[in-house]
């Protein structure tokens, strides 16, 4: 037989196995979890440091990219540049004069640009600086700018460290490097220019003052293993796992994105250590106290605790079962008294809520149907008035009365409200588009014809408003051409009421009749949209075994077929088809 315990007995209970066990483990374990706590909180937030710095070195590269796409694009400086054997030394001179103040200006921008040379297939080299000629020709012959030139490191890249001798002295500068074609050559064979950017080494070594003292060590390389910074010394080894055990350090690595730059840092675990262990021992001594103690308050205040939760727990399955209506009371004057409330006030919100998502749902379908409803009734109303303004100037009064009464009563049959607005019968339906046809043929005399094959035993049948209106529509400006015939017809069959409309027009290829196939939200922009109205209106009220079928080929017409619920609807007076 299972021992049932009461929830005051399992608190008693489990509070002196608790008590037991912890004297014993706390301490281990409370030190390790916290230890771990403390190692991956310094991993976390350093590595965000490493994004951070990885973010800053990002915009730099971005920042030296945009001045060479700027430098690459302008006009002003590549023209000048071009090797033309008719230019004399004298036109030469000037034109490299030119190119040197506009790289100027880009210098001048940015005070981090210490140089800025673009190379000529020919190694001609047009800088910012005059008079350097001779130091760049020792200058093109570095070992940080050959693996570029002999194609070893595509362009578009930064080349390891180095030395640029300025009228100020030497300055170390990192090179951006990269290859493009200049536009104002127009010859086939023309040889790509080389561009080099020459940034202060002082703008990279800045991202790292900052955080450097956090560190035991940071290290910043390229993607080709040349190390563009170290704290420690370029020529100095990185520690191995060895090494790293030794010294008890953490290796931490951050890639950039683009996979050019390499962070490494290591932290030092001890100096990790050194400021959370006095807190970790008083809180040790916290947990060993509090244990004695609740191993001498728990039994006497666990059934005053209990209760509330007991009686919370009932009301809580009384909720689960569908009572809306349940409330709880406490009176403890604590978190337990809250607590309830928050139960009370919870549930009433959810009555609340749900009473109200009933009625927004309502409301929403019915805006939905209004919605659909609206989509069809404005289609033809521009086109029909000026119709009405042809006639009324060609002296036709009574076509223009004729037309404009029929106008008028599809007008007015559409603002119907209630039930009115989405049910009619078929007799109306059928009035409907005899008055849309009147309208249509002073527009297109002679295009086209309607049949009718409906008994007038189906004429009382109850069918959606404006329903045939839209596939007429289609058929006559999507469908028939001159002397064009669009028949509908009316059965019964299977129980239920089919409706098709057919036309003998030009068809439909397999992919337009396809797309009609789709859910409305997938057919293609102004395709199909009156069509899809009636499916969705159909399936809306009928169900997913209504709807529409369409069968359709090149050359040899359309049918538009609409399977509908077989409603009858007793109507006074209807009048004759034909």
């Amino acid at each position: 037989m299972k021992l049932k315990l009461s929830f005051r007995n399992k608190v008693i209970t489990g509070t002196v196995l608790i008590v037991s066990v912890s004297l014993i483990a706390c301490s281990y374990i409370t030190f390790n979890y916290v230890t771990q706590i403390v190692r991956d909180q310094a991993v976390r937030d350093n590595m965000t440091k490493l994004a951070q710095m990885s973010s800053s070195i990002k915009r730099m590269q971005e920042r030296l990219e945009n001045t060479a796409e700027t430098i690459i694009a302008a006009e002003e400086i590549n023209k000048p540049i071009l090797l033309r054997e008719s230019d004399s030394l004298q036109e030469r001179y000037f034109k490299k004069v030119a190119v040197q103040k506009q790289l100027q200006r880009f210098v001048a921008l940015d005070s981090n640009l210490l140089n800025m040379m673009i190379i000529r297939p020919d190694q001609e080299v047009f800088s910012n600086y005059s008079g350097y000629e001779s130091y760049y020709a020792d200058y093109l012959q570095g070992a940080w700018l050959t693996p570029f030139l002999s194609g070893q490191i595509s362009p578009g890249h930064f080349s390891a460290p180095h030395e640029f001798r300025y009228i100020n002295g030497n300055q170390k500068v990192i090179s951006y490097v990269t290859a493009y074609k200049n536009w104002e050559d127009l010859s086939a064979d023309a040889a790509p220019y080389i561009l080099v950017l020459d940034l202060k080494l002082t703008e990279v070594e800045k991202i790292f003052e900052d955080s450097e003292k956090d560190f035991a060590r940071l290290a910043l390389s390229m993607e080709d293993g040349i190390v563009v910074y170290d704290s420690a010394g370029v020529n100095r080894e990185k520690p191995n796992a060895a090494t790293q055990q030794q010294q008890r350090v953490i290796p931490l690595k951050y890639q950039a994105d683009d996979g050019k730059w390499v962070l490494e840092a290591f932290l030092s675990e001890s100096k990790l250590m050194e400021s959370v262990r006095p807190i970790l021992y008083f809180y040790l001594l916290i947990v060993f106290g509090s244990l004695l103690f609740a191993m001498a308050v728990i039994p006497p205040v666990s059934a005053k605790f209990t209760r509330p939760i007991s009686q919370l727990a009932r009301a809580m399955r009384r909720v689960s079962a569908g009572e809306l209506n349940t409330r709880v009371s406490f009176r403890t004057g604590d978190e337990m008294e809250e607590l309830a409330a928050g139960f009370n006030q919870m549930v009433n919100d959810l009555d609340l809520w749900m009473k109200s998502s009933l009625r927004e749902q309502e409301m929403k379908r019915k805006m939905q149907i209004n919605l659909l409803l609206s989509e069809i009734n404005p289609h033809f109303i521009y086109n029909t008035l000026n119709t009405v303004i042809y006639l009324s100037h060609a002296g036709r009064n009574q076509d223009t009365i004729t037309m404009t009464k029929a106008f008028i009563d599809i007008l007015q049959d559409t603002i119907k409200t209630g039930e009115g607005a989405y049910f009619c019968t078929l007799q109306e339906e059928i009035d409907m588009i005899r008055k849309y046809v009147v309208i249509q043929q002073y527009r297109y005399p002679g295009r086209f014809r309607l049949e009718w094959d409906i008994p007038s035993e189906l004429h009382s049948c109850q069918v959606l408003r404006m329903m045939l209106q839209p596939l007429v529509e289609n058929a006559l400006f999507h469908g028939i051409e001159d002397n064009g015939i669009i028949r509908i017809s009316a059965a019964v069959r299977e129980g239920g009421l089919h409706i098709c409309v057919k036309d003998n027009g030009i068809g439909m290829e397999p992919e337009r009749l396809r797309e009609l196939s789709l859910p409305r939200k997938e057919m293609p922009v102004k395709k199909g949209i009156g069509l899809a109205n009636v499916m969705e209106r159909i399936t809306y009220h009928y169900g997913e075994a209504y709807g529409i079928e369409v069968d359709s080929e090149p050359g040899r017409g359309t049918v538009v077929s609409l399977r509908l619920p077989y409603l009858r609807e007793e109507v006074s007076a209807i009048d004759p088809l034909f």
